[in-house]
């Protein structure tokens, strides 16, 4: 992982005007990034990859004051229903936490991604329709990542098809 600081630097010499941070389960480094962040004139956006339940990953991006409260009563909640020094969040307890939100679809751990790599394309739309139902088609997005990866390009594809066929950005 870069350092905080490194991450800024960077994005502020390639011209970017924000940035997220996304720490797994939790919100570890908020104080800072927003410092670091301030400091070069970049606007932080505040977040996280949550655990569920279900083993798969979700990435919830705060929007305003409601989405950071929503955000952090997910992570409580998270970590309230899991041993110590673990996450896990059930999926039931999401829909009573979207205002304020942007709901990314994941890394490949994700319920979408996961689902596409495993050739279960009905269970990537019925994840994503529901996603929609929830946050709506201004606040679920499909996540793309390129980690070089050999299937990264059958992923991007599919996610890409999927996306376009609902609507989704």
């Amino acid at each position: 992982a870069s350092p905080i600081e490194a991450l800024v630097t960077q994005a502020h010499e390639l011209g970017m005007d924000a940035l997220a941070l996304t720490d797994h389960d939790a919100v570890y480094g908020v104080v800072q990034f927003a410092k670091a962040a301030a400091s070069c004139g970049i606007r932080p956006i505040l977040g996280a990859e949550l655990t569920l339940t279900t083993g798969h990953h979700l990435t919830m991006l705060a929007e305003n004051a409601t989405g950071w409260g929503n955000l952090c009563a997910l992570i409580s909640r998270a970590r309230h229903n899991a041993p110590k020094g673990r996450a896990a969040l059930d999926p039931a307890e999401l829909p009573a936490h979207t205002a304020g939100l942007i709901v990314l679809s994941g890394c490949r751990e994700g319920e979408i991604p996961s689902a596409l790599l495993h050739g279960d394309a009905a269970a990537a739309e019925r994840a994503a329709r529901r996603y929609l139902e929830w946050y709506g088609v201004e606040h679920f997005w499909i996540e793309l990542q390129n980690h070089l990866r050999p299937d990264d390009g059958i992923l991007t594809d599919r996610l890409v098809a999927l996306a376009r066929r609902l609507g989704i950005g």
